[in-house]
């Protein structure tokens, strides 16, 4: 049984978890210690204030150990923001002439020559996903592995990030003494946790709405083949309600929490969402609120403040649907998850600006201590984990061999002596 931890550095919240995986071919999570607080000193899911977010991630990561009994060394990071971008690639190679038969280091080399692409020094590569392979002509193939040809190539998506923002939450984390073993994009680890494989084969799109950016990652025939970040989340919306009812952000967040609440109250009783069921006043007594507001107009709420700033985010998420094309190859419609996934009316006017079903993902239910990862705000978090306790299944990248180690087990004195009576070879007279 091997132990993972993960750590998302959010703009609302940093939260980190540990978690055991069972050496069996489930590799069934269990988690072990989780906590979370709130974020400060990273705006829009960039660090602004390293010091601020060190002393943060301390406090987290303190609180996460002291629940699990065990120290966290190494953890696999969450990250999205702005800086986020993708790109595909075409990788070919001839496969090894012995035998023909594709093996798992042909693939690892056609992956890797797909890297090689023009990629500005700020830039750095976090994932290279195969989206086919393409043995001999023949393409669609998903794993190519054990099959005959003599050329392979393969059509890959490739997500980078900004590197300095990177640099500086490995930074962060080395200095409490954390290893970085690797960097997840936050809208693939929700997709790990929320999207099933039925609607990635039939075409979907997931939207994990954060507090400052929302991820959009869509899937058609299986395979990841768009990944973006729009400037937008659920912090814009509180933003709105708090400048419109003139309330500070706190109490804003409050009554946005308060009416989502009530609307659900009211559906359960009535069994739909009605103008008449829910009423027009929206008490606010219960939110002992510091503005003394008692109650507020829910047609000004809803319709005056919140509407409009929901279809905006859903008009971002539709250009980048049509603009790339993708709007007819997704059939199975939108899943949102994230934090801002359970901002009220969020699913009702995604639906009806894109024209598609939408769904809210929540993340499976895991053993051990996992009360508070039922949420969708921490479905990436939940499928950082998910894709970690994977990765050995998938082909690995191929990495530069180690010459010392190549060399290790040859006497540097029979070597030296070989090499001198290969060059004599060339001499006359020298033998």
């Amino acid at each position: 049984m091997n132990n993972i931890s993960a750590i998302e550095l959010g703009s609302e919240k940093i939260a980190c978890t540990i978690a055991s995986v069972e050496d069996t071919p489930e590799k069934k999570v269990r988690i072990l210690g989780f906590a979370s607080i709130p974020s400060r000193g990273i705006k829009r899911a960039q660090i602004v204030d390293i010091q601020v977010v060190t002393k943060n991630l301390e406090e987290c990561l303190t609180q996460a150990e002291r629940m699990a009994g065990t120290r966290i060394n190494n953890a696999v990071l969450v990250t999205s923001g702005p800086s986020i971008a993708s790109q595909t690639s075409h990788g070919i190679v001839a496969v090894t002439y012995q035998n023909q038969d594709i093996s798992e280091e042909d693939v690892g080399r056609a992956i890797e020559s797909a890297k090689a692409i023009s990629l500005a020094s700020t830039r750095e590569i976090i994932h290279v996903i195969p989206q086919q392979f393409i043995v001999d002509g023949q393409a669609g193939i998903k794993n190519p592995i054990g099959m005959t040809g003599v050329r392979l190539e393969v059509d890959t998506h490739i997500i980078s990030a900004s590197a300095i923002n990177l640099n500086n939450i490995r930074k962060a984390c080395s200095i409490l003494g954390v290893n970085v073993d690797g960097i997840i994009f936050a809208g693939l680890a929700s997709a790990q946790a929320v999207v099933t494989d039925t609607e990635k084969e039939l075409g979907c799109v997931l939207v994990d709405i954060g507090a400052g950016t929302s991820d959009i990652s869509v899937y058609v025939d299986g395979s990841l083949v768009h990944t973006s970040v729009i400037p937008l989340g659920s912090k814009n919306v509180t933003s709105d309600i708090a400048a419109g009812l003139r309330v500070s952000l706190p109490s804003a967040e409050k009554i946005k929490l308060s009416l989502s609440t009530a609307d659900r109250k009211a559906t359960r009783n009535s069994g739909k969402k009605t103008e008449d069921a829910l009423g027009d006043e929206l008490s606010l007594n219960s939110l002992h609120l510091p503005e003394r507001m008692s109650s507020v107009s829910r047609q000004v709420l809803v319709n005056g403040i919140l509407k409009p700033r929901l279809e905006e985010i859903a008009e971002f998420i539709n250009n980048e649907l049509t603009n790339n094309q993708l709007k007819d190859l997704i059939p199975a419609g939108v899943i949102i998850t994230g934090g801002g996934a359970l901002t009220p009316y969020m699913d009702e006017v995604l639906g009806k600006v894109l024209g598609l079903p939408v769904r809210i993902g929540y993340p499976p239910e895991l053993d051990g201590i996992a009360d508070e990862l039922k949420e969708p705000s921490y479905s990436s978090l939940v499928g950082a984990l998910l894709y970690s306790s994977t990765q050995e299944e998938t082909p690995r990248s191929m990495a530069i061999p180690n010459i010392a180690n190549v060399f290790k087990n040859i006497e540097i004195k029979d070597s030296f002596q070989k090499m001198v009576d290969f060059f004599k070879s060339f001499i006359p007279g020298a033998k």
